[in-house]
C-alpha cells in the first residue's frame, strides 16, 4: 500500500537527492580555496566591520549625527555577520554554480542576511528614534516610544515581505487582502493617522520638546510632559493634565516660552510735572548707568537699549525703559525687576524729585457753590 507523500517530505527528498548528486561533481580545489576564503574573512571580520563603520560614521557626521556606543556595538555585530555571510555566499556560488543545491543554500544565506539587517534595524529603532530630539535642552526625557513602535512594526513588515520574496512565495493575494483591509482601516482610523502625522510634524519642526513651557493659542500655559501617538500631554500651572490632539497643536499658534533667550522689561517711570529738566535728565542718566553696569541686562548689539524721556502723561513726565534681561529664567527676571525698581527709587530721590501718581483736581465756581448750599439747606420742620 502506497502512502501519500506530503509537500514538505517531497521537498526534503528532492533537496537531499540533489545535494548527493552535487557532491559527485565537486571540484575539491575550489572547495579548499572557498574554505580558506571563508576562514580568512572570519578571522578579519572585526577589522573589516570597524573599517566600514568608520566610513558610515563619517557620512553621518556630515548631517550632525553622532552614534552612541550601544548603536556602534549593534552595527559592528551586524557587519561581522554580513561579511561572513558574503564570504560563504561566494564560496557556494563557486562550488555549486548552477544546480538546485546552490540555489537552496543561496536562499538560506540570503535569509540570514535579511534577518541580520532587519534584526539590527529592529534593535536600533529606539536609539535612532531618540535622534529626533536634543536631550541637552530638555528638562525631562522626550517620549519617543510611539515612534519606536511604528518603526519596529515597519521593520517586521518589510522583513517578512523580503523573506517571502527570497523563497518565491506568492503573496499577491495576501497583499490584495491587506490593501482592502488597509483602506478600511484608514477610513476608520483617519483621526488617528491625522494625529500621527501631526505629531511627527511637530517633532520635525522642533516647535516644542518634552519639558517646555508652552501657551496654546492664548488659552492656557502649561508644561509638555509627553508626546504620544495620538496626543500630547500638557500639564497646566493648575496641575490639571490636558491631553491635546496632535492635529490641534499642529494647527494652533503655540508660544514656546522655553525657547526664550531673554526676557523683556518694558515700563514707564512717571516723574512729577514740577520736576526740572536737569532733574529729569539726572534720573534718565542714572537709569542708563544702572542698565550698563549692573550686569543684569543684555548689552549685545541686537538687544534693545531704549531709555528715553518719552512723553507727557495725564499727571507726569514719563521715562520709557525697554530692555532685555541676560537670561530667560523667570525667577531671575523677578530679581532683576526688583533691583531695577529699587534703583529707580534711589536715583529719583538723589535727583531731588519724586515719582508722580495719578491726581485729579476739581474746581468749584464760587457762585455755583453758594447756590448749591442754598438749594440743599435742611429744614427740620419740613
Amino acid at each position: 500500500m502506497e502512502t501519500e507523500v506530503g509537500p514538505v517530505h517531497a521537498f526534503l527528498e528532492t533537496t537531499v537527492k540533489s545535494f548527493k548528486q552535487s557532491l559527485g561533481y565537486l571540484d575539491m580545489g575550489s572547495v579548499v580555496w572557498s574554505l580558506i576564503g571563508i576562514a580568512l574573512v572570519f578571522l578579519i571580520r572585526k577589522p573589516l566591520s570597524a573599517l566600514s563603520l568608520v566610513g558610515f560614521k563619517a557620512l553621518l557626521a556630515r548631517f550632525g549625527v553622532n552614534l552612541s556606543d550601544d548603536v556602534e556595538a549593534q552595527l559592528k555585530s551586524a557587519a561581522e555577520i554580513l561579511f561572513v555571510t558574503l564570504a560563504v555566499y561566494v564560496a557556494i556560488r563557486l562550488a555549486f554554480p548552477t544546480d538546485e543545491t546552490g540555489l537552496f543554500l543561496t536562499r538560506v544565506l540570503s535569509s540570514v542576511a535579511i534577518v541580520t539587517v532587519f534584526g539590527a534595524w529592529y534593535r536600533l529603532s529606539g536609539p535612532f528614534a531618540s535622534l529626533l530630539r536634543d536631550d541637552t535642552s530638555s528638562l525631562v526625557a522626550s517620549e519617543t516610544d510611539w515612534v519606536e513602535r511604528v518603526t519596529q512594526f515597519a521593520v517586521i513588515l518589510f522583513g517578512l515581505t523580503s523573506l517571502l520574496k527570497v523563497w518565491q512565495i506568492d503573496i499577491s493575494g495576501a497583499l490584495t487582502g491587506v490593501g482592502v483591509l488597509g483602506a478600511g482601516l484608514a477610513i476608520a482610523t483617519q483621526d488617528l493617522l491625522r494625529n500621527l502625522v501631526a505629531g511627527m510634524t511637530n517633532i520635525s519642526e522642533k516647535r516644542f520638546e518634552t519639558g517646555d513651557a508652552i501657551q496654546v493659542e492664548g488659552q492656557f500655559v502649561g508644561t509638555v510632559r509627553r508626546i504620544d501617538l495620538r496626543s500630547t500631554l500638557v500639564v497646566g500651572f493648575d496641575q490639571i493634565p490636558r491631553h491635546i490632539p496632535n492635529s490641534d497643536l499642529s494647527n494652533s499658534i503655540v508660544l514656546n516660552y522655553s525657547a526664550l533667550k531673554h526676557r523683556r522689561i518694558m515700563l514707564k517711570v512717571p516723574l512729577q510735572l514740577s520736576a526740572t529738566q536737569s532733574q529729569i535728565e539726572a534720573v534718565r542718566d542714572g537709569i542708563r548707568h544702572h542698565h550698563r553696569t549692573s550686569g543684569d541686562f543684555e548689552l549685545g548689539d541686537d538687544a534693545p537699549k531704549h531709555i528715553f524721556v518719552s512723553d507727557f502723561g495725564p499727571s507726569s513726565i514719563d521715562i520709557l525703559i525697554y530692555v532685555l534681561t541676560r537670561g530667560p529664567n523667570y525667577q531671575e527676571y523677578l530679581q532683576v525687576t526688583e533691583r531695577l525698581t529699587l534703583a529707580i527709587l534711589s536715583i529719583t530721590r538723589n535727583a531731588g524729585t519724586t515719582l508722580a501718581y495719578p491726581t485729579q483736581t476739581v474746581k468749584i465756581d464760587a457762585s455755583m457753590e453758594s447756590q448749591g448750599l442754598q438749594d440743599n439747606t435742611f429744614d427740620p420742620n419740613s
